[in-house]
């Protein structure tokens, strides 16, 4: 087995051992440059269909490499050549004396020495045929594979020019939108100039880069995540695993402890010893400032300035011009007269029906020679000298047929060999131009990518200069927001405290009401039988649980703040630094009263409950009474009358 490579410049077949298969093109590339002297920067190796072999996958992961399928190679050196490919003529041992032997056997004597040269003469002449047949067969092979190595680069040309096409419609898309929002983008570059005049008068407040900072410290040393459902009740510390066996807190302690909870959390947040508050006014930072220190050396004027470069690069008198040679290199490379060898197929099967032919005289050859051995054969056994004179008058015209034969094989011989030489000048032409037209439409695409790389960026640019023309506006909205919220979460929760607070209370009545009248009912005969789903408890989750935390990371953001800024930003943001109007608490404090009232009147029932269940167990270790037994009573009972329930008793 054989690793079969075909060098489609001069139709030579290069062979290799079958290791190479499993080893990667980059080191089939270096055996080549070692066996057949062709640089690795000089090789093309092309499969059959037209994909280019990478250098760093495995040579058998490519369906080719037979000898009916062979990788193409394409010796870019030989190409760029002046000079045409040379097809080696190759000229057999016997091939030029085969007509000086037949002249000089038709001259020798009628005798058995001359019946036995002619014999060996004939068969001289058969392997000759024979050798010749093989040479102009293998001659037309490698014209056909030439022409699937053609059709390789052929359809690799193709898919080249596909992907060339798609890139030039994808960036004439992309500048032809660019044209026609041009002007809009340089309102929006106008635009920007106002933002940043407005910008630079409006100040940063400090508490925002304080909380900046912070955030910094706590990504350096990170803490244990906290689960972001954690409520504030259950928030796990270490001081609550160790206190876990100590006495439960009083009501007042607990309170207390509410009040002070967010305190204590915000004095964690910041140092231990907090650094004096320093005035508004001593922190000279604006806006401008802040921003254009985010993304050095990119600041506010390094984006704009890219911008306009970017708009003078793309101007239309650089790009039309460009775009026209695009479209004439697309033109070039589907040049149809090029590209299709025409008449090669009729050429190809002129040829296939030469070596048909070939084929015949071969076994006309192998016949007469036949002929010669069976004649010697029996004049030898006969040993009778008369039949010699005809005998050798037979084996001259014999010799004369074989030898016409002969020179019909030189004939065919030499036309499959100027073919395949025209094949290769031809081919050489063509590929030159291919070379010519593929490194043109390299060079385009990648000044075509370099453009539609240039036009993506100032689009994004052209997003970011947007979005900072916004920023005045948004930082005060942002600025009214953070205080908005601040004070919606103090009063919220200052709600659901006290709703928890009611809510805990009620849940723990009706816990216990339903307890005692369980323990009750549990060995009652109607249990599960008519009084189904007694067993039920109501949620747990609802109003007995402080909400969990939110807005913590809030900056510390007052209504001080927005005043001072209220009193330094220019006119044109004056009105998005309007004070918050907090929503209505009133209707919510209305429920938490009604639920108060109704924590009372559950706690009053629970009372009488208590009262009833006392009642039905009796003093501790004495049975109930008879008359609490089914059938015991003949009249309603006291008991039952206090929950204004008629019980009509069995007597």
């Amino acid at each position: 087995m054989k690793l079969y490579v075909f060098q489609v410049n001069n139709g030579s077949t290069l062979t290799f051992d079958t290791d190479l298969a499993v080893q990667t093109v980059l080191e089939l590339k270096h055996a080549i440059q070692s066996k057949y002297k062709v640089s690795v920067q000089h090789q093309v190796l092309v499969v059959n269909g037209g994909e280019c072999m990478s250098s760093d996958r495995r040579v058998c992961s490519y369906s080719a490499g037979t000898e009916t399928n062979p990788i193409f190679l394409f010796n870019k050196e030989m190409i760029l050549c002046d000079r045409d490919p040379t097809i080696p003529k190759t000229t057999f041992s016997m091939e030029s004396e085969i007509q000086v032997k037949v002249e000089e056997s038709l001259l020798m004597p009628a005798v058995f020495h001359t019946v036995a040269s002619r014999t060996q003469l004939a068969l001289e002449m058969f392997e000759v045929a024979n050798k010749l047949s093989s040479f102009c067969e293998r001659l037309v092979h490698d014209e056909h594979l030439q022409h699937q190595g053609w059709a390789a680069i052929m359809a690799n040309l193709d898919d080249c020019t596909l992907s060339y096409q798609k890139l030039l419609l994808q960036f004439n898309t992309a500048y032809c939108g660019y044209q026609t929002d041009l002007e809009h983008i340089k309102v929006k570059l106008s635009k920007l100039g106002t933002a940043v005049s407005v910008m630079a008068r409006i100040p940063l407040l400090e508490c925002l880069t304080r909380h900046s900072y912070r955030e910094s410290l706590e990504k350096s040393s990170p803490s244990p995540e906290r689960d972001p459902d954690e409520t504030e009740e259950d928030t796990p510390t270490r001081s609550m695993l160790h206190a876990a066996e100590a006495p439960p807190p009083s009501a007042s302690q607990q309170e207390a402890g509410e009040m002070t909870d967010s305190g204590g959390l915000r004095a964690a947040l910041l140092d231990e010893d907090p650094p004096e508050q320093t005035p508004l006014s001593s922190f000279n930072v604006t806006l401008l400032d802040w921003i254009n220190v985010q993304d050095r050396p990119n600041d506010v004027e390094a984006v704009v300035r890219k911008c306009f470069d970017s708009i003078n690069r793309l101007d239309p008198r650089i790009i039309q011009p460009f775009l026209a040679d695009c479209r004439d290199t697309i033109s070039k490379l589907d040049n149809q007269n090029m590209k299709a060898i025409k008449g090669l197929e009729d050429r190809l099967y002129a040829l296939d029906q030469m070596i048909a032919s070939c084929k015949k005289l071969v076994n006309e050859q192998k016949e007469l020679a036949q002929g010669f051995v069976a004649n010697q054969k029996r004049a030898e056994n006969l040993k009778d000298t008369s039949v010699l004179p005809d005998l050798c008058l037979s084996h001259t015209n014999q010799l004369m047929i074989m030898l016409n034969n002969h020179r019909k094989l030189l004939d065919i011989k030499k036309k499959c060999t100027t073919a395949k030489q025209e094949l290769a000048n031809n081919l050489q032409v063509r590929l030159k131009w291919c070379c010519y037209v593929m490194l043109h439409a390299d060079q385009d695409g990648e000044k075509l990518q370099a453009l539609l790389r240039l036009l993506t960026e100032l689009m994004d640019r052209v997003r970011v200069v947007e979005a900072l023309s916004t920023v005045p506006q948004m930082y005060c909205l942002a600025v009214v927001e953070v205080v908005r919220r601040k004070m919606f979460m103090s009063h919220y929760r200052e709600w659901a405290h006290a709703l928890v607070k009611d809510g805990k209370k009620l849940y723990e009545a009706e816990k216990f009401k339903r307890e005692s009248f369980g323990k009750l009912f549990k060995k009652s005969f109607l249990q599960n039988r008519l009084f189904r789903g007694l067993d039920s408890w109501p949620p747990v989750s609802f109003c007995t649980r402080r909400p969990r935390r939110f807005d913590e990371e809030l900056p510390d953001i007052s209504v001080q703040d927005l005043q001072y800024l209220k009193s330094c930003c220019p006119a044109e943001v004056q009105p998005f630094l309007m004070v918050p109007t907090m929503c209505d608490f009133e209707p919510l404090n209305h429920h938490v009263e009604t639920l108060h009232q109704l924590v009372q009147a559950a706690q009053s029932v629970d009372e009488m409950s208590q009262t009833i269940t006392d009642l039905f167990t009796g003093p501790a270790g004495q049975p109930l009474p008879r008359c609490f037994f089914p059938g015991a009573c003949s009249a309603p009972s006291q008991l039952f009358s206090m929950f204004c329930i008629p019980v009509v008793l069995c007597p």
